[in-house]
């Protein structure tokens, strides 16, 4: 119910309203709408009928309290003696307020009940329209999320290339370099020396490959989710002394969805491992991707210390979970973690593929 968009009475929130009233007055109360017609009575029988004094004054303007006689009640239709007073909401009448009974002690009735019901307009109006604010703030931070995440993964995207293209070509041509070099010179002092720096840069190589692979690994692009995360796990596997087993239900290598989903799926697969890898102290995690009817769904469980998942949201600590959960909410998405001190930890991530807001996204 907007004030400015405000039509008419709402029938049921009308009958509420005569309910409310008439138990606490203890007296036959009545709501008609703009027209005269009765939305809502303590008497049900009465709703739909026109209240002809009522209608008479509504449509001539006059719109002020009045009262209705034992002779008006026989004269006219759908009346009742007692005293009827407007309802004034956003600066117009929009209906009439009852109370059946003598005009004289009815009157003070029939006046508060109008300004109850007023007042409940317009808390109902506020309730609306501090709804309304609410929704657009969430709106807006969605978009305002939606791009940040966009724009970091274009820069990591573009590093990422960068890194792979520019700087690991040119320390690859280094240790082509120094090998040769090495090969030139007839010092055993300094060959070692050559073989040392050579050794350095291929060190130095790898680094640079795994940290192009976290930005954003090439094959993610190219040949998809399921072939980046077994590469990914492979990888993690020689990095750490855990043990991972990925499974994949419903899918198959040369299966795609759209990028912003895979990348999300990637995201939370390598924050999960991460995390693990960081605080879980495991030594088996069980990776499961899976396509289940219209979802795509990532469970990732250790065996691990756990932790209090409570503690850690009221804490503000472990901003990589929130992240994880603000990923998936921008899909509609569902995003979970069960975890208990001393009993593992499992991750659970769903993004509906069928979605009208996947279709829109930038990113």
């Amino acid at each position: 119910m907007h004030r400015e968009d405000f039509q008419s009475l709402d029938p049921k929130f009308a009958q509420s309203l005569v309910d409310i009233v008439a138990s606490e007055l203890k007296k036959n109360v009545n709501i008609t709408d703009d027209r005269g017609v009765i939305l809502a009575s303590f008497s049900k029988e009465r709703v739909g009928q026109v209240h002809e004094a009522a209608a008479q004054r509504l449509t001539s303007g006059n719109i002020q309290e009045f009262s209705v006689s034992a002779e008006d009640e026989i004269r006219m239709r759908g009346v009742r003696r007692g005293v009827n007073v407007p309802i004034i909401f956003a600066d117009r009448c929009v209906g009439v307020i009852g109370v059946t009974g003598d005009p004289e002690t009815a009157a003070p009735y029939a006046r508060l009940a109008a300004r109850f019901v007023e007042a409940a307009l317009e808390s109902n109006a506020n309730r609306e329209k501090l709804m309304i604010a609410l929704k657009e703030k969430r709106e807006l931070q969605t978009i305002f999320v939606n791009k940040i995440i966009s724009i970091q993964e274009e820069e990591r995207k573009k590093i990422s290339r960068e890194l792979h293209d520019e700087t690991s070509q040119s320390l690859t041509s280094i240790i082509v370099g120094l090998r040769v070099l090495a090969e030139v010179v007839t010092s055993k002092a300094e060959r070692e020396q050559i073989m040392q720096m050579r050794d350095l840069v291929a060190r130095t190589l790898d680094a640079v490959h795994h940290l192009a692979v976290e930005l954003r690994p090439l094959l993610l692009d190219d040949l998809g989710l399921i072939v980046a995360a077994q590469k990914y796990v492979d990888h993690y596997c020689q990095q750490y002394p855990i043990a991972v087993d990925i499974d994949f239900v419903n899918l198959s290598r040369e299966q795609r969805f759209l990028p912003e989903i895979e990348i999300t799926m990637y995201r939370i697969l390598q924050e999960a491992l991460t995390n693990i890898a960081k605080h879980a102290q495991a030594s088996h995690v069980q990776v499961k991707l899976r396509r289940q009817r219209q979802r795509l769904c990532l469970t990732v469980s250790d065996n691990g210390i756990g932790f209090n998942p409570d503690f850690t949201s009221k804490s503000g600590t472990r901003l990589g979970i929130f992240g994880m959960k603000e990923r998936v909410e921008l899909f509609d998405g569902i995003f979970a973690i069960k975890s208990l001190p001393g009993a593992g930890t499992e991750v659970a991530a769903e993004i509906p593929l069928a979605n009208k807001k996947n279709k829109k996204r930038i990113w």
